[in-house]
């Protein structure tokens, strides 16, 4: 059985520069959407693009709902539709390209789809319940800070929870992207991988938890002053690891100066921080939704406006559509006291009404 299709190949590496220049899209995105494309490809044994027709679609998506993983478990819908719509874009683009059109049969295209039921399916997820913040705060206080390393830790926590960076963006940020007078962040896209490559200028939410503030304003002056790191170098670097000559064992021996190659080893420290104190794994990304929740309560239209710019979100609604859902038992304790509000106010003699409104309007 061949191994590939030199006529394919030629095809996909046309597609690719197609995606990473014309279109522009991360290499992440590519390197999945040729993953696509090579499953398509091990089920038709690297047959040639253009025999694709009604038949083969059809018989692929069959094939695809009883592939196993490498686990051993069937194919999520979320994966079977993902893949479905890259080989659709791509024989989509290949059914207009010069040496493919009316080669390929672009009406067998439309049977690279799962069904509305299961697409529906494939969009729905459980329900990401985040930590409250006296959940965040336990873990917090008790993350040691004797050493440097642990120092780091800990500072990466409390910035994540009173600036909600995504993680991916964490790791890349430099010394000179903070502020610590004015306690801002400038997440500058030349260089740390925000979402969509997008400048974002966000303030210390302070309020959600001052003792966060605190440890991450001594970080930058323990940084600075004791650890010497320059503007352009990490906000947190990555441990170093050395050969130990005794032992000719790995350990780590402090802090180096360069950045972490992505975001695996803060996940981990935040596992840690949660161990700790018997909890279970949160995300650093569900920290978010934690402050958005803390918003709904406290803040007004304006302040949650001005959050939701500090989340990075052009509108507000994607703020609420993204972070804002309640919980089911939420959901019942918010219908349960509607109108206490006005109930109570009901209660509160007229006189006592007109004393207050002449207090605030005679100052």
């Amino acid at each position: 059985m061949p191994e590939y299709n030199p006529k394919n190949e030629v095809a996909k590496k046309q597609y690719e520069d197609a995606l990473l220049h014309g279109k522009c899209r991360d290499p992440k995105t590519v390197k999945a959407v040729w993953n696509s494309i090579n499953l398509f490809e091990e089920f038709t044994r690297y047959a040639d693009f253009r025999t694709l027709d009604a038949d083969q679609a059809k018989a692929f998506k069959a094939w695809l709902e009883k592939k196993v993983n490498k686990n051993g478990d069937s194919l999520s819908i979320a994966t079977m539709r993902s893949t479905l719509q890259s080989l659709r874009e791509f024989f989509e683009w290949l059914a207009i390209h010069p040496q493919y059109i009316r080669k390929v049969d672009g009406r067998a295209v439309q049977y690279l789809r799962l069904s509305d039921n299961a697409n529906r399916a494939g969009r729905a997820s459980r329900e990401k319940v985040p930590p409250t913040l006296q959940e965040l705060s336990k873990a917090l206080t008790a993350m040691p800070s004797d050493t440097d390393i642990e120092k780091r830790d800990r500072a990466l926590f409390a910035f994540t929870v009173i600036t909600c960076v995504r993680d991916d963006a964490l790791v890349s940020l430099k010394m000179k992207d903070v502020d610590a007078q004015r306690k801002t962040v400038w997440q500058d896209p030349k260089h740390v991988r925000t979402k969509r490559r997008k400048g974002i200028n966000t303030r210390f939410v302070s309020q959600v938890m001052p003792e966060a503030e605190e440890i991450v304003l001594d970080w930058l002056k323990y940084a600075q002053d004791v650890l010497g790191l320059k503007s352009n170098e990490p906000l947190f670097p990555k441990t170093l690891v050395e050969n130990d000559a005794s032992t000719m064992a790995f350990r780590a021996n402090g802090l180096s100066r360069e950045h972490w190659a992505n975001a695996q080893p803060v996940r981990e420290v935040f596992k840690v921080a949660f161990q700790r104190v018997g909890q279970p794994y949160y995300h650093p990304h569900l920290f978010r939704k934690t402050v958005v929740k803390w918003a709904q309560q406290n803040c007004s239209q304006l302040e949650f406006k001005a959050l939701s710019q500090n989340l990075g979100h052009e509108h507000a609604m994607t703020t609420y559509n993204a972070y804002g859902d309640l919980s089911v038992d939420e959901q019942f304790q918010v219908i349960a006291k509607i109108g206490a509000a006005h109930a109570e106010l009901a209660n509160v003699p007229m006189d006592a009404i007109l004393q207050e409104v002449a207090r605030r309007t005679s100052k």
